[in-house]
């Protein structure tokens, strides 16, 4: 089979040029920026480098940016290899980014990640619920919700948390870990990300004082009509 029908096969431009665009360029250091963010104030796995990968959209465009640490590429949401390095860890991971960026056009980058805490609940199988206030206004929900159990890097239980919990910014994938997204740049996303697994920390502690206790009932509803004017 020749090059260009391997190409047609996978989906893939058969030689994506090395370089990347300026928007690309300035993505990919972006995604590594919110990367070190997580890695610094402990947000990653506290194992090895810690499980991470991002995406940013292109604006307008079917196209979106991935990377992880080291790579970055431009890629379409059909998976089609544009600009830069593509790994097999980023190639398979595309579609559910893609599938976040159909679902929501609001969205303009996401992550992924296995935050220990944070994860601690996925793996507990029970949803974050956020007493923390000043992480519950930043979040601007009182809980992170659960999703169903599903193959890995499938997007179904994704998309069905984004149409059931719409205000949500991030989901824990059952026995797994997590996405988080929002409408601002990702270094903004791995910000909201390191204030909700603290959160997820000072939880635990609570636990050892008797339990975390709920807000006030429409506390966060005022604040968020008082923010809206």
């Amino acid at each position: 089979m020749s090059n260009a029908s391997v190409a047609a096969v996978n989906n893939v431009a058969a030689i994506p040029p090395a370089e990347l665009s300026d928007f690309a360029h300035r993505s990919r250091y972006e995604i590594q920026e919110a990367g070190r963010l997580l890695k610094e104030w402990g947000t990653l796995s506290t194992r090895g480098k810690g499980a991470f990968n991002a995406a940013v959209r292109v604006p307008g465009e079917d196209r979106l940016v991935i990377g992880d640490f080291n790579d970055a590429a431009l890629v379409g949401f059909d998976g089609t290899h544009y600009e830069g390095k593509l790994t097999r860890g980023l190639r398979e991971v595309i579609g559910v980014y893609a599938a976040i960026f159909r679902e929501r056009p609001d969205i303009g980058a996401a992550l992924h990640t296995h935050s220990p805490y944070l994860t601690a609940h996925a793996i507990a199988h029970k949803p974050f619920r956020i007493n923390y206030w000043s992480v519950t206004k930043r979040a601007g929900v009182e809980e992170i919700p659960l999703g169903d159990f599903a193959p890995r890097y499938a997007p179904e239980p994704i998309l069905k948390s984004l149409r059931e919990h719409p205000n949500a910014p991030a989901v824990l994938l059952r026995n797994r870990g997590l996405f988080t997204w929002g409408k601002s740049g990702i270094v903004e996303v791995a910000k909201l990300l390191n204030s909700l697994e603290e959160a997820a920390e000072i939880g635990v502690y609570a636990k050892l004082l008797g339990g975390g206790q709920a807000l006030p009932e429409g506390a966060l509803d005022a604040f968020l009509a008082e923010r809206k004017g």
